[in-house]
This record gives C-alpha cells, structure tokens and sequence, in this order.
C-alpha cells in the first residue's frame, strides 16, 4: 500500500511541477541583440512583443569601477565588447585571458520610444553589482570593491524600475568578484513595461513558494509516518529528501530566503545550497533501495 501512495504521490507532484514551469515567460529566438554595446528597440512594442532579454555585445572596462559622471569622459579607454550574459573568465586582453577574481564595468546603451515606466529584472551577479540607469542608482546587491579586503558578496535578484528617456538610455553595471570561480553576468537581464517585470518577479516567487510549501508539509507527514511505523525507513529516507528539495528551491531562482534575510551570510547560504544537493542524491537513493530491494542492488 505504501509503495502504491508513494507513486501517486510522485506522480501528482510531478505534474504540478511541470505545468506550472510550463507557464514560465517565453522569450523570442530573434529577439534584437545589442552589437557594440547598442540595443536598439525602437521596433520593440511591450505590450505586444513581450518582455526582452539584454543579451548581445556590451562595452567591457576590466579593471575599472567608473562611475556614470566619469564616463561621459570619451577618453576613457574600454576593455572591448563582451557577451552578455557570460562570464568574464578566460576573456582575453592583450594575450592575457582574464582570471574569475577581479573587478569591472559594464555599459549598455539601449534605444527606445516608449513613453511608458519601465522594469529591469535583475538577476545574481557573481558576486557584488551597483546598477546605474540614465546617471542613478537603482539597485545594488553586495558590496563593490576592488579587493577582496573591500567586497561583500551577495546573491540578490531583485527588480528595478524606472522611467525612460526618448531615444537613448544608458545602463551601467559596476561588478567585482573575489569569492566565486566564476565572475561577470552569468545570467541574462530582462527588460519589460512595469507590469510585465512585477508580474514575472511575482509569478516566479509564487511558484517557488509553492514547490516550497509542498515539499515541506511532504517531508514533514512522511517522516511523522516512519515516527509511527518505525521499521520502514523508507518514509524517513522520502521525507528528509523532501526537506532538503525543498529548503534548495528558496536557495536559488529568485533565492526567497535571501530577500527576506538580506544580512544572511554568502558564504552559508551557498554551502546551504550545494549541502542540500548533494545530501538529497544518496538520500533518494536509499529511498528506491527500500521499497524496490528486488530491483535495487546494495552497491
């Protein structure tokens, strides 16, 4: 009877899951690109077209922390272009390919007609970012140094909004990295009118709070069943991979538990996150191995 609920069990969860990732934003394959750190979107109509991810060439200053003010100096010299998003490790300068420790700018000129207000959603910048839009702050995540000595890192998507300009708008994103392997925008920005951007910031969390609150209560009256048995460890094995899937799910995507603890600790949460993967794999396997021993070897 267990080994019957359990497959129904995982059966109903799995079909939850997969439709709602199915109502995830779906973007354009020949959405405009920025070439040369320009995106033009004069042809982009929101409502119509849908939310766009900032991918393409953006300006590369390596070894800078410019402010918006100083770059309104042409004299400046860049770095080049670099894609976005990716990481900046083995980008080359001069023969030298860039290691994932250090420190850069980013900027992005994007080109619109809109008259409406508009949203940028953010995601986690490895591993500290300022956000400049049109010369003010409006979002930042970490601290930005130069040093390890000087940096904070953090984990915070979040999203931003504000109102353009007619024809040119000018993003600048400051980005230091000394504690992860990897540096620069890994992940894709995704601009959108403000209902498109807070509907899909909502929309994600709600689903991960779903997957969150479902594992949870899973977890918890699974192994409140192994309390009373006793002598099957298989609900115990099924609901403490339950707990671990579940505490992960608000680790990463939009990462809940960091927006609600905003002074909790890097370095915890990313030992949190990698902890509860790699616990859950032998976990579910001893699950299998004790309601299908015939089917499971020992080894």
């Amino acid at each position: 009877m267990f080994k019957i609920k359990v497959f129904i069990l995982l059966t109903v969860l799995f079909t939850l899951i997969t439709y709602l990732a199915g109502c995830s934003t779906v973007f354009s394959p020949d959405h405009p690109k920025a070439e040369k750190g320009i995106l033009d979107l004069t042809q982009w109509q929101f409502d119509k077209d849908g939310v766009i991810k900032l991918d393409g060439q953006w300006e590369f200053y390596w070894n800078q922390l410019l402010e918006p003010h100083q770059l309104e100096d042409t004299s400046i010299p860049k770095t080049g272009y670099i894609d976005v998003p990716g990481t900046w490790n083995h980008y080359q300068v001069d023969d030298y390919k860039l290691p994932g420790n250090g420190f850069a700018t980013y900027r992005l000129h994007f080109i619109t007609e809109t008259d409406e207000r508009l949203g940028l959603k953010i995601p986690s910048v490895f591993t500290a970012y300022k956000l400049y839009i049109n010369g003010e702050l409006i979002a930042s995540a970490g601290t930005v140094g130069n040093s390890k000595e000087t940096m904070v890192p953090q984990y915070l998507p979040q999203i931003a909004l504000f109102e353009p300009q007619p024809g040119e708008n000018e993003i600048i994103i400051q980005v230091s990295n000394y504690h992860h392997r990897s540096g620069g925008l890994l992940e894709a920005l995704i601009l959108g009118n403000e209902k498109q951007i807070t509907g899909l910031r909502e929309r994600n969390i709600a689903y991960e709070l779903f997957v969150f609150g479902s594992l949870v209560i899973i977890g918890i009256y699974h192994i409140a069943l192994f309390i009373i048995i006793k002598k099957d460890k298989a609900p115990l094995y099924f609901g403490l991979f339950c707990l671990l899937v579940g505490i992960r799910t608000i680790l990463v995507g939009e990462r809940f538990l960091i927006y609600l603890f905003l002074d909790f600790s890097w370095e915890a949460a990313l030992k949190l996150q990698t902890l509860t993967f790699y616990l859950s794999v032998p976990l579910i396997i001893m699950f299998f191995n004790s309601v299908f021993p015939e089917d499971f070897q020992a080894k």
